[in-house]
């Protein structure tokens, strides 16, 4: 109750002094229809009133100022990506083997107690293009995939969901996923919305140590870049 006191008569101080309703508010950490009842007494002289005004008018250009500035930003960088995007072209088999090579030294299973070709990632995208990659350059079958999903404990009710979206990206039926493998720790990223989380893919392929062998060497070919 005193520190209610103490926020009213510093409310009515302020109001006093010429500021807005909104700037009390947000000085006292109350809400605007508080400050406005408590103040509603108070009268303000012309040139407090002419200042609130002018005030107004001055944040309303600021506000405007900003979007121009915004759009005008989203306008450059959708013209960089157009640019970016044109000056990479269509790639050559080799520079499409070279990509996914690439990728796999980044992302696939390389150490020496692994038996057969792996990769892991939470990119549609960039595991849209694995599987392509895998199976055009290094002619693996569609039957040989052998996939998982991997998620936080929290989605296990949308275990099939989960599934059904991977399946979708990759093209590899439901029957070719292995029992989901579920993390228990809370992850520090958010997402705007729990439905736009589908955790990460792991992609396994049968019977492909010697493909897994070559893929050694040519990694170590990148690497003498």
């Amino acid at each position: 109750m005193k520190r209610k006191i103490e926020e009213y008569k510093r409310a009515l101080i302020l109001r006093g002094k010429g500021k807005s309703i909104k700037q009390i508010a947000r000085i006292l950490g109350v809400s605007v229809s508080i400050v406005s009842v408590w103040c509603r007494g108070v009268r303000l002289t012309d040139k407090q009133i002419e200042n609130l005004k002018r005030r107004k008018i001055r944040i309303r250009h600021l506000r405007k100022l900003a979007r121009q500035s915004h759009l005008e930003k989203v306008k450059r960088v959708q013209k960089l990506f157009q640019i970016a995007k044109a000056e990479v072209g269509p790639l050559s088999d080799r520079e499409i083997f070279l990509t996914g090579l690439a990728l796999y030294w980044a992302e696939g299973f390389k150490s020496l107690k692994e038996a057969r070709l792996g990769f892991c990632n939470s990119d549609p995208a960039m595991i849209k293009f694995i599987i392509r990659w895998l199976k055009k350059g290094l002619k693996v079958k569609q039957e040989d995939f052998i996939l998982r999903t991997e998620f936080n404990l929290s989605h296990k009710d949308r275990e099939e969901e989960i599934k059904i979206y991977w399946s979708k990206i990759t093209g590899v039926p439901l029957t070719q996923f292995e029992k989901p493998f579920y993390h228990q720790s809370n992850w520090l990223r958010e997402y705007p919305s729990r439905d736009n989380y589908f955790g990460v893919l792991r992609i396994r392929v049968r019977k492909s140590s010697e493909l897994l062998n070559k893929m050694r060497g040519w990694i170590s070919g990148l690497a003498v870049i």
